[in-house]
């Protein structure tokens, strides 16, 4: 089994890479429908509601799953030909885990309901999406391990169409007065029911067991990323949970609409990652330093350009998907965007600490730069509204980049990328933030200049096309 699978699919990292970003856009085009579709079949309110119930399944998922997904990379390397069995016996940890959250759950629901400021009937749906998110991220990463890109994107696939559907039977006809819980069922068993399909997958290939020498290995490097997953989440996710206790629902669901075309983004950026850190790994593991600076290089330049078009249209894209009623988004879903642009330059330093194993490492910047969003929300969100939160995240996510860029220059000697490329890229993208911010309401502006600077970029790869060519056979091989 093992030998059939090296034999990847892609047949090369940026094969791999462009399926799964063509796979990711068809089918988060499906869930973008979706959001379209049921932000107006939704109230603010409602819309709220599930924008923090979603919050907190990803927070959970972090701890029922104990991050152990984040060691399948490593084990890969280590445990050549053994990777099904090592992911077999990881999920029995989950499983032990979701009971014990089960038993809480439905024994504190009322206690937990006031606490976290959701409804009581979304607080089981809260542990069972979790669970399903926590096997799936193991399997997501056992896929990325051997470039299976059409499997990755089948299963993705199956779960947009059937969870989209489902929530529209749920809301529209069994939940029209608790539309927040259609919505939230409709997303939750189609994900049990993959969850499921992916533990007999496991457990057809290798038969789970309980190993002292994978559970080792496994809490040792992934235990560290409990924390440092906790702590992105609350840069991803406090300051919506904030903005519903402070501001109320409606306020939450309008800066969590803003945050929809940031998604845009990271669908693309996390579509690339998924292939760019095995192909790094492996570069690593062969010494081949000036490989990884080259592609590197070329790699930031082209997602700081998407990001930079992404900003020029983002008004265009939030009154197109939520109509007037998120015209207010419009002043947040910029340094939305910013933010999440500093999120996807750490992922570049980030492989560094992994592939050394130095989770603590990453753990202790993250936390760090939680802790400056949880104080900078809680100064700023009750005194300058919900534009706040997307400024004080983007700074904190700045934080979190330049923190890590300093680990992963410790940890390996020396800078692996070219940094006078990649500061330039940030101050570029910023700048480009405020010109944009400035421009919200000169549509043809913005859009003029787009499409000169499309122009200007295809001008300079034609150019340039041989040198780009040996980069990209340089990232393939």
């Amino acid at each position: 089994m093992p030998d059939k699978q090296e034999k990847t699919e892609g047949g090369s990292a940026i094969r791999a890479g462009l399926n799964y970003t063509v796979g990711n856009l068809l089918t988060k085009g499906l869930s973008f429908l979706s959001v379209i579709l049921f932000a107006r079949l939704m109230s603010t309110g409602d819309y709220g509601i599930f924008n923090t119930f979603s919050s907190y399944v990803s927070m959970l998922g972090v701890v029922i799953g104990f991050a152990m997904h984040v060691s399948v990379r490593n084990a890969k390397l280590d445990y050549p030909g053994r990777l099904e069995a090592y992911c077999s016996s990881m999920t029995l940890i989950t499983l032990a885990n979701t009971l014990v959250f089960l038993v809480l759950a439905v024994v504190f629901r009322k206690q937990l309901s006031q606490w976290l400021s959701v409804p009581e009937i979304l607080v089981g749906l809260i542990v069972v999406e979790s669970f399903a998110n926590a096997i799936l991220m193991v399997y997501n990463e056992y896929l990325a391990m051997y470039y299976r890109s059409k499997k990755y994107v089948t299963l993705s696939l199956i779960y947009a169409l059937a969870g989209t559907g489902l929530s529209l039977i749920f809301v529209c006809f069994l939940f029209p007065d608790a539309r927040y819980f259609g919505r939230a069922l409709g997303t939750t068993l189609p994900l049990l029911l993959i969850a499921i399909y992916i533990l007999w997958e496991f457990y057809r290939q290798a038969r789970p067991r309980v190993s002292r020498e994978y559970w080792s290995y496994s809490l040792k490097i992934s235990l560290p990323i409990v924390p440092h997953g906790l702590s992105q989440l609350v840069l991803g996710q406090f300051d919506r949970i904030m903005i519903k206790k402070s501001l109320g629902d409606e306020a939450a669901g309008l800066y969590s609409f803003a945050n929809n075309v940031g998604w845009i983004y990271q669908i693309v950026t996390n579509s690339l990652d998924t292939a760019w850190c095995p192909w790094f790994f492996q570069k690593m593991k062969d010494e081949a330093y000036g490989t990884i600076r080259k592609s590197g290089s070329l790699y930031g330049v082209a997602v700081s350009v998407m990001a930079v078009c992404l900003l020029l249209v983002s008004p265009e894209v939030i009154l197109i998907m939520g109509g007037a009623k998120y015209a207010e988004s419009c002043t947040v879903v910029m340094p939305i965007i910013l933010g999440a642009y500093f999120a996807f330059l750490f992922t570049l330093f980030s492989c560094v600490e992994y592939y050394y194993k130095k989770t603590k490492l990453i753990a202790l910047g993250t936390v760090a730069a939680a802790i400056l969003n949880v104080v900078l929300n809680s100064l700023f969100i009750p005194r300058y509204g919900f534009q706040a939160a997307a400024y004080t995240t983007a700074f904190c996510y700045l934080c979190y980049l330049l923190i890590h860029i300093g680990f992963a220059r410790k940890i390996h000697g020396r800078n692996l990328y070219p940094m006078p490329v990649i500061f330039a890229c940030i101050l570029g993208v910023t700048a480009m933030t405020f010109v944009c911010l400035w421009l919200v309401n000169a549509f043809w502006i913005r859009w003029g200049i787009l499409l000169a600077g499309m122009l200007a970029a295809f001008i300079w790869g034609w150019r340039n096309r041989t040198q780009l060519k040996t980069l990209l056979a340089g990232f393939s091989r």
